[in-house]
């Protein structure tokens, strides 16, 4: 009998040694995973120029973007999200800093980011990533600063302006490196995740595209001359467009022409990130990708503002309409980020936040510092994370400074150029198009506290630098710069 009861302790006593070894395995593999959690992939595409209204995931009917819409698939897409500035340098040093131009120090073109700034591409290379840039614009290039952090940096400049000597193969080439790099790192025995910065300016005016997609949407006139215009006009140039239209001369069959072009340049761009996306499926590393999907700010194309503060297009130098401010952004998470869907979120953000939001998704500590919020609550609950937000915008292209504030409903602009004081005021609710100047004493003063409040918070630290002459003149040859 007392046997038996030894023989059945001995029974329960090595129950419990292996219930107590299998739950101290659990322990230790869940201590160890939690220390090293899996980490995705980051792929951020930054399309120069790009407008939301012109994508079919955004509403628009001419087929320019059946790729980003199957993306869309996975993805959250953001129906209000705004730039903070209007000029590439400034607004992508945002996008890789989460700092607003006035705290990162770029805060014009041909600028450089303050040496102390981080950036993604070094929070992320300390993490373990791989770090690679891929840029199509010469102010984005080792002169801005922004390649900190990457350890394989290059640029595939575009020939926007000069149309009779570009190779159409030129065009080709930032998608090119993209994917042969990518192609490189999935066939490497070692594969820490990666992060890849993908700057494509081709959308960016002139618009230019090279054949099919220069007549894929509309045939295209060849370069002519044009009653009551100086020299010979052709399409394809921005700064023909601009000027024939200001003074009123332009026909409306080459305003036409112009958006097909426009959108070819969205096609050709479409048709290149399709394979991109093609080939991390084929590699199987597209569902352990975070991609997203954002420009740096969008375009005026033939908007007449009566207001006579926005400058009229075509192009970009309508600061701080809506035309562009606004930005597609579209975010798909990796699949072991769990959401139970995917959605569209109608809150207004900012580019701002778009730094806080991968380091949320990617595991690493958001820095107390950054001005902006993650949006994975918001990609969680959208409909319990709804309140309503103001967007920043600031930045001093060639020597203005314009800061300014959007709501809902208002947006205010203070412009200040050689000393000289100007504001806008616009109801977005009564005036959808901005074309009047709003006189409410009350939403003025109210507006003139809340920018000097936030410009105290998020002022400069630092002297403004000035650009150099080398710089000066390739914004000149680009067209960024009026002589």
């Amino acid at each position: 009998m007392t046997l038996a009861f030894k023989n059945n302790n001995w029974k329960w006593v090595s129950l419990a040694g292996i219930i107590l070894a299998s739950f101290i395995a659990i322990k230790l593999s869940f201590i160890i995973t939690s220390k090293t959690p899996k980490r995705p992939n980051l792929l951020l595409i930054t399309l120069d120029t790009l407008r939301p209204d012109h994508l079919n995931s955004y509403g628009y009917e001419r087929l320019t973007s059946p790729a980003i819409t199957k993306l869309v698939e996975d993805s959250f897409i953001m129906d209000k999200a705004f730039t903070v500035a209007t000029n590439s340098g400034p607004s992508h040093a945002t996008l890789l800093t989460g700092l607003y131009p006035a705290q990162h120090g770029l805060q014009n073109n041909g600028q450089k980011i303050k040496a102390t700034t981080p950036t993604l591409a070094e929070m992320l290379r300390q993490a373990g990533y791989n770090t690679a840039g891929f840029v199509g614009y010469f102010a984005l290039a080792e002169e801005s600063g922004l390649n900190k952090g990457f350890e394989e940096f290059e640029i595939n400049p575009i020939a926007s302006h000069d149309h009779d000597h570009k190779e159409p193969k030129d065009d080709l080439q930032g998608f090119e490196a993209v994917a042969d790099w990518l192609k490189s790192w999935a066939e490497s025995a070692e594969k820490p995740p990666f992060f890849i910065w993908m700057h494509v300016q081709n959308i960016h005016e002139s618009y230019d595209p090279p054949a099919p997609y220069n007549s894929m949407f509309e045939k295209i006139s060849a370069p002519q001359t044009l009653a009551g215009f100086e020299g010979e006009f052709d399409v394809r140039c921005i700064n023909d467009l601009a000027k024939a239209w200001r003074a009123g001369i332009l026909p409306p069959h080459f305003k036409d022409e112009m958006l097909a072009l426009y959108d070819g340049e969205i096609r050709l761009v479409d048709d290149q990130l399709e394979k991109i996306f093609n080939g991390l499926k084929s590699s199987g590393n597209y569902d352990d990708t975070i991609i997203v999907l954002v420009s740096d700010h969008g375009e005026v194309l033939f908007e007449n503002y009566e207001n006579k503060f926005y400058k009229q297009g075509p192009g970009h130098t309508g600061r701080y309409s809506d035309a562009s401010l606004r930005v597609p952004l579209i975010l798909k998470p990796a699949i072991f980020h769990g959401f139970k869907k995917t959605s569209r979120i109608s809150q207004m953000v900012s580019t701002v936040d778009l730094v806080p939001t991968l380091l949320d998704l990617i595991g690493l500590p958001v820095t107390k510092n950054l001005p902006g919020a993650s949006l994975v609550p918001v990609m969680r609950l959208p409909a319990k994370h709804s309140t309503p937000k103001n967007i920043f915008f600031h930045e001093k292209p060639y020597g203005v400074e314009y800061t300014g504030v959007r709501s809902e409903q208002w947006k205010f602009v203070h412009k200040l150029e050689k000393g000289r004081e100007s504001f806008l005021l616009i109801d977005l609710v009564g005036d959808p198009k901005e074309n009047h100047f709003n006189d409410s004493p009350s939403q003025v003063k109210a507006f003139k506290s809340l920018l000097e409040t936030w410009k105290k918070k998020n002022q400069s630290i630092h002297e403004e630098q000035r650009i150099t002459e080398e710089m000066r003149q390739a914004l000149i040859e680009g067209g960024y710069i009026r002589k």
